[in-house]
């Protein structure tokens, strides 16, 4: 087997152990043998379970960032809020021309993967996330105060965050709505599911932006 395809083998066996146990809970043994590769294959390519955990994350989602930092450039100079909402959304679902990757599928292993380790919290995930998202969110973020003047830079990554966790639970959770509608809504019908997220996140960045908390205080006090 070549350097690489025992490379990949490895990625598939961590991106399956972990979303089934966990980080914490899956052993470099029981890798190694899901891999059918040796201890030293894995410190030679990763250097640690950290980063065989670190190394699958990338895999998934350096393709879909890199996607949405193309789709965001692509927008022309005044975008509406509904085309820079879509450049975060679709390239997830609905990837594009851009990158190869497959469509993250709701309730597939990375979803559930992604679902453990935001429970779990491993000591590397904090500074992976802010790796992965710190600078990409303050680009979309300028993009939004571009379109929304009247929002500060705080409101918008609150509304930034919140759209996140709108697709982590729609991913994650997806064939549960489904089940609750009788195939109502389905999770396979990725259509229906990009166009309710981009519409309900773009309504919500639109929203009126809540007064500061003095401001507040004192018109509760007032009335």
């Amino acid at each position: 087997m070549s350097a690489t395809a025992t490379q990949t083998t490895i990625l598939d066996a961590g991106e399956e152990l972990f979303a089934e146990a966990g980080f914490a809970a899956t052993s470099l043994r029981e890798l190694t043998a899901r891999a059918g590769a040796n201890l030293a294959a894995v410190s030679y390519h990763f250097g640690s379970k950290e980063g065989l955990a670190i190394a699958v994350l990338k895999r998934r989602m350096d393709p879909i960032n890199a996607e949405r930092r193309a789709r965001l450039d692509a927008l022309p100079a005044q975008p509406s809020v509904e085309a820079i909402v879509r450049a975060f959304v679709e390239p997830l679902l609905r990837p594009g021309v851009v990158h190869d990757a497959a469509p993250v599928q709701p309730g597939s292993g990375f979803c559930r993967l992604v679902g453990r380790l935001m429970v779990e919290q491993p000591p590397f995930l904090r500074d992976f996330l802010a790796a992965q998202f710190r600078e990409l969110g303050w680009r979309f973020c300028g993009a939004l105060q571009r379109a929304l003047p009247d929002c500060d830079a705080a409101t918008l990554w609150w509304r930034l965050h919140f759209l996140v966790g709108a697709i982590a639970h729609t991913l994650q959770n997806a064939a549960t709505l489904r089940h609750l509608t009788d195939d109502l809504c389905r999770d396979d019908d990725v259509d229906a599911v990009v166009e309710q997220l981009v519409q309900f996140a773009a309504s919500g960045m639109q929203s009126k932006a809540p007064a500061p908390p003095a401001r507040r205080r004192r018109t509760e006090t007032l009335g």
